[in-house]
């Protein structure tokens, strides 16, 4: 795959022609206009995505809402607010020139770690079922390493793109990545940190990185983390409660065990929408971690098997963004937001089905989160505005030599 879509050697061989003034004037209008409409088959997808989503985060949030307002809507309203502004944010996105973004990789990133770290000290960050993960912002709670996720592709994909793999701008940009992550792991927050380093090694596979070194730093890595995970008390519990969740089943493997009740029990096409019973103080944080199972019960194994099906097909739309885009950049992102997407729904099912010890991590369009569904849908605009700039380039059309990737 690296091969065929990221290769130096073939970006190398690009032709480069000498534009005349003419031929300026029209790279200027084609590098400030987009040569086609946004993919409208990703716009379906993520609108279908986000409207399951909100159907699904007022049926699991309805009685703890019910219980805590004395309205059965707060959190859909929250989730609707989130949507219309990450909507707006995203068909924004869409409209503007992607490679105009390369020069607020860094400021990006240097916003990302300062509220990181404002995240560690007390006093700034809210406190929340042992986690420091959140900022307020007057009324508005903040999420940073939702933001990182950005912050951090837009780092790799922009260095990725000018540079080999092995050139010192590209280490200096996995350290500030490797350093989020650390920070969003102490939190804690291990789930997020694990979808940063996930697309870090994922870019650095497509560009053509030693596969070999790759893997020798992911077992460096999966060590440390296992180092981490047996100094950190709650974390070991988790692990041997996925292991065997019956032998603590009401502390430990509370959560694994509820959650595969729900799904049992919606068997092959549920039990009606709303009409959850796992969901009545039973699953933990139902509305957003393990809305999944929530859905499983509601709408069976149909219905789990057609929202699966939504997310297939959007990887499938947003690897096809990267094949066609016309500049390494374009393509760095395309690859680094769909797979981050589409690698975050696979872990969480696999949370909530049992087949991987619980992270934390929320299904995209789907789980109840501001933060996140807004970050998310600034991503999706982000890969929109790369597939209007798609298509085969024409004979006449000037190559940036930086997207070329010249030796230096």
């Amino acid at each position: 795959m690296s091969s065929k879509i990221l290769s130096a050697q073939d970006a190398r061989k690009l032709p480069h022609h000498t534009p005349s003034a003419s031929g300026q004037n029209q790279q200027t209008t084609s590098g400030s206009q987009f040569r086609g409409l946004p993919d409208r088959a990703i716009i379906t997808l993520v609108l279908s995505l986000c409207g399951f989503g909100l159907m699904a985060v007022f049926s699991a949030s309805a009685p703890e809402s019910l219980q805590s307002y004395q309205d059965p809507t707060v959190y859909l309203r929250r989730q609707a607010i989130a949507f219309v502004i990450g909507l707006i944010l995203m068909f924004t996105l869409s409209r503007q020139d992607y490679r105009h973004l390369k020069k607020y990789a860094w400021p990006l990133a240097g916003v990302s770690l300062v509220l990181l770290m404002l995240t560690m000290l007390p006093g700034f960050s809210i406190t929340a079922r042992g986690s420091s993960r959140w900022l307020s912002l007057g009324p508005l709670q903040f999420q940073p390493s939702e933001l990182c996720k950005v912050s951090s592709l837009l780092l790799l994909a922009s260095g990725l793109s000018q540079y080999f793999w092995w050139h010192r701008q590209i280490l200096c940009r996995i350290v500030v990545t490797i350093i989020m992550a650390a920070i969003v792991m102490k939190q804690p927050d291990l789930g997020t940190a694990l979808m940063i380093m996930g697309v870090l090694l994922a870019l650095l596979y497509v560009s053509g990185t030693n596969a070999s070194l790759i893997f020798m730093a992911l077992g460096v890595g999966v060590f440390l983390i296992w180092h981490h995970i047996k100094k950190t008390p709650y974390q070991m519990a988790r692990i041997q409660s996925w292991l065997n969740p019956y032998s603590n089943p009401q502390k430990e493997g509370w959560n694994i065990i509820q959650a595969q009740l729900a799904i049992g029990s919606g068997g092959l096409f549920g039990v009606g929408f709303g009409r959850s019973l796992q969901k009545l103080y039973y699953l933990p944080v139902q509305h957003a971690d393990f809305i999944f199972a929530v859905i499983a019960e509601e709408f069976g194994l149909i219905g789990c098997m057609v929202l699966l099906s939504l997310f297939a097909l959007f990887a499938y739309h947003g690897f096809k963004v990267a094949l066609n885009a016309r500049t390494l950049f374009g393509r760095f992102l395309a690859i680094g937001i769909t797979s981050s997407i589409a690698l975050q729904a696979v872990v969480n099912v696999m949370v909530n089905t049992g087949l991987v010890p619980a992270t934390g991590i929320t299904l995209p369009f789907i789980s109840y989160g501001g933060t996140s569904l807004v970050i998310t849908l600034v991503m999706v605009g982000i890969l929109l505005s790369v597939s209007r700039d798609s298509g085969a380039l024409p004979e006449d059309e000037e190559i940036d030599p930086i997207e070329a990737k010249l030796p230096l």
